[in-house]
């Protein structure tokens, strides 16, 4: 024996079923608890997302470190050459 749904469930299903997001079977609405995936971030967004987080670490890369070495040396040769 089947338990029927409540006034309530059944005019809400009634209601969901009228705007035609869903599927309606008799029985259930096939699309009701569909949850689309979340857009991709691209790099920008998830460094935003990351500082409000507060989960940012800032990333050291290795051409971050080459270009401050060259500027060291730039600077230490003007330097040197100028104290001569």
């Amino acid at each position: 024996m089947t338990k029927k749904p409540p006034l309530k469930a059944g005019r809400a299903f009634k209601q969901l079923a009228s705007t035609g997001k869903y599927v309606s079977t008799g029985k259930v609405l096939i699309g009701l608890s569909y949850q689309p995936k979340p857009a991709h971030l691209n790099r920008d967004e998830e460094l935003i997302q990351g500082v409000l987080l507060g989960s940012h670490r800032p990333g050291i890369t290795i051409t971050g470190v080459a270009y401050v070495m060259v500027l060291i040396l730039l600077f230490a040769s003007l330097f040197i050459s100028c104290k001569s």
